[in-house]
């Protein structure tokens, strides 16, 4: 396997030499496809993010610096890449179904149809509890949980998160705080209920 961040591999990749290519893209396309699952999408969505990530990267490849690793740049474009397919569903879908799912599960009173976990660990283990985290994710910002999912979520750095999003660390603290007090907001909100 190459060493991805040296400049050997980045020339190689820029010239387009298909061995570097192959190494690349066997390395990186089920990270592309898991991360893309793990924002919401379905299969095919992230099959197709994922190949359209790849397009783009090699179209662009030759503007890479070489200042963030190879693997934060690809990444800069995936993000790009879900939020441009995001924005074009947003034409075409007038309502969210998960709405219609999570009303399904309150009893008429607004309380949980099933009843709420009393410890954290129970209401974790709880698919119901899930689905409030997810739909929680859901409502936040673009930008925050984008952060909330690099930082939290991947762990990646804060210099690769800024150089992903093209954002300052002040801003990445702001928007992790943010994320952070908006979920957990949320889950207590459709906790209590």
């Amino acid at each position: 396997m190459n060493n991805f961040s040296s400049p050997k591999f980045i020339e190689s990749i820029k010239r387009g030499e298909a061995s570097a290519r192959e190494d690349l893209v066997r390395s990186y396309t089920s990270h592309l496809f898991k991360a893309a699952l793990g924002m919401g999408l379905s299969e095919e969505q992230a099959n197709d993010v994922s190949h359209s990530t790849w397009l783009t990267f090699f179209d662009v490849v030759a503007k890479f610096e070489g200042r963030s690793h190879i693997r934060t740049f690809l990444f800069g474009i995936f993000y790009n890449k879900v939020n441009e397919l995001r924005r074009s569903n947003l034409k075409y879908l007038k309502t969210d179904p998960i709405e219609d799912i999570m009303e399904s599960r309150f009893a008429d009173d607004g309380h949980w149809s099933e009843g709420w976990p009393t410890s954290p660990e129970k209401a974790l283990e709880n698919v119901q509890g899930l689905s409030i985290i997810e739909e929680c994710m859901d409502k936040l910002p673009t930008v925050q949980k984008a952060v909330f999912q690099l930082k939290v979520v991947e762990e990646e750095k804060n210099e690769d998160i800024c150089n992903i999003l093209n954002i300052s660390s002040t801003n990445l603290r702001q928007l992790l705080y943010r994320s952070k007090t908006r979920l957990k907001e949320c889950v207590e909100r459709k906790g209590e209920r």
